[in-house]
């Protein structure tokens, strides 16, 4: 990522070491007006703004709402959401001061609300007020207000990230919701999901798509996730989609839709490693990350490359194929790879800096793995990235060749149903440190800190697969 991006992946300054910091930002809290998604972020403990208007190019961020002083409730600003009535808008968002924690009369987290004209200058309405519902909630989690229009009721809801009273530790997460006709006067209404399976469920996004109402949250009880429930009703209940309920892997956190009326989009963030390192943990905040989402027929979820971002690498690079391991035949249409008893692999030909590879890969029905190589250097293999895809295992995992002895931080992988499958379609977007990963309208956004943009390339282990339409371009 270079200082400022601007382009595909945003990111308000310079990844820098000794990350996070206040310098970072995320939880996109996206809204769209006349032909222009504006994307609303929590950085320097204040709301910020950029807008784009095809998630490729972004303009300038600007200071939207200006956190308190530390006597203040909003001394750190929290998430929230924005919307629309009658030419004003309204950004309801999350008062936190720590300071009020266990101080009789004050609370760590209230519902307070700006209010504007023009998206651009923001005004704080000190009347809107709500403190924590503590008669049947917890005190203490009470935040991420969400306003949506829902049309079964006739009236605006909003989901409140809260914590069931005096329910297990670490497992009282539950969605409450207030109701309003206006905006103006609010009531408490019903608590909708409560699982008893998360701390909290953050960052909450509820919309109806289709004949289905989609309640998107995030979660960091066991690991960073975004994940989504399905109900027919705004109401619930809410259950958990088959087979696969996230949208991309353990580095994307806090996403939130946005429409334009024909497309909806899913704003998250892509977690950076601290000290921009390979072998350190993922933190909190980094640069924008947006999937288009796709409804399935059975009304689950999937994500795919946004079609502006795909066509913005309009140069195809050249390839040279040269076949180090296993036998390779690339005299038809397809590349195929043969190595029954290990592991096979091709070079094709150079990256760039920033790129996309495209291919599709089919397989024989004994073949352990194959995929994609990328960032590949040395005359023995010595350095290389690998997009792999184990059809028996039903897994897309991302690998790489500096996890050593006494690396132990997990696996980057994602749950993919390939297993009697016709094959897979890959699109792969490598930007400085950043790799997306996009297999079947399933995503996969990883990191990639120590390696020069080096060569990318085919390989298969223990089996056959043919590749085909394989193109480079930046």
């Amino acid at each position: 990522m270079k200082q400022g991006s601007r382009q595909r992946f945003y990111m308000h300054e310079e990844e820098r070491k000794n990350m996070p910091g206040i310098d970072t930002c995320g939880d996109f809290m996206p809204f769209y007006h006349e032909g222009v998604y504006h994307l609303y972020y929590l950085h320097k403990y204040c709301i910020y703004e950029v807008a784009t208007k095809d998630f490729v190019s972004y303009g300038e961020p600007r200071l939207a709402v200006v956190c308190g002083s530390p006597e203040e409730q909003d001394w750190h600003i929290g998430t929230g959401s924005v919307v629309e009535r009658d030419g004003v808008f309204h950004f309801y968002y999350t008062g936190f001061n720590e300071n009020n924690r266990d101080t009789e009369g004050k609370h760590e987290q209230v519902l307070m609300r700006a209010i504007s004209d023009d998206l651009i200058q923001w005004r704080k309405d000190p009347a809107f007020f709500v403190p924590p519902y503590t008669e049947r909630y917890g005190g203490l989690h009470w935040r991420d207000p969400q306003v949506f229009w829902n049309d079964q009721a006739g009236e605006y809801w909003m989901a409140v990230t809260t914590t069931e009273k005096d329910g297990p530790m670490n497992r009282s997460g539950c969605t409450h919701i207030m109701r309003s006709a206006d905006l103006e006067q609010w009531k408490h209404g019903e608590m909708i999901y409560a699982p008893r399976s998360y701390a909290t469920h953050e960052c909450h996004d509820i919309f109806q798509m289709g004949g289905w109402w989609y309640m998107v949250f995030s979660n960091y009880t066991r690991w960073w996730e975004t994940r989504y429930r399905m109900a027919k009703s705004p109401e619930g209940p809410w259950f958990i989609p088959p087979y696969d309920d996230m949208f991309d892997g353990r580095g994307f956190y806090a996403a939130k839709t946005v429409s334009n009326g024909t497309n909806r989009y899913l704003v998250g963030w892509q977690a950076i490693r601290s000290n921009m390192d390979d072998m350190s943990p993922y933190q909190w905040g980094g640069s924008t990350l947006v999937h288009e989402l796709v409804q399935h027929p059975d009304g689950t979820l999937g994500v795919q490359l946004i079609p502006a971002i795909q066509d913005s690498f309009r140069q195809e690079l050249p390839q040279a194929p040269a076949a180090h391991l296993g036998v390779w035949d690339s005299d038809t249409a397809a590349i195929t790879g043969k190595e029954p008893y290990g592991f096979g692999w091709t070079e094709l030909g150079r990256m760039a800096g920033d790129c996309l590879i495209e291919a599709s890969v089919q397989w024989s029905s004994d073949t352990q793995a194959c995929g994609i190589m990328l960032h590949t250097s040395g005359a023995g293999l010595e350095k290389w990235c690998q997009v792999r895809l184990e059809p028996q295992r039903n897994r897309l995992i991302f690998d790489r060749s500096n996890k050593f002895d006494g690396h132990h931080l997990f696996v980057e992988e994602r749950y993919l149903p390939l297993d009697g499958s016709s094959g897979a379609d890959i699109k792969i977007v490598a930007s400085g440190n950043i790799i997306i990963i996009y297999v079947n309208n399933t995503a996969l956004a990883t990191r990639a800190y120590n390696y020069e943009p080096g060569s990318f390339g085919l390989f298969v282990e223990h089996g056959e697969a043919a590749f085909s339409n394989v193109k480079i371009s930046e």
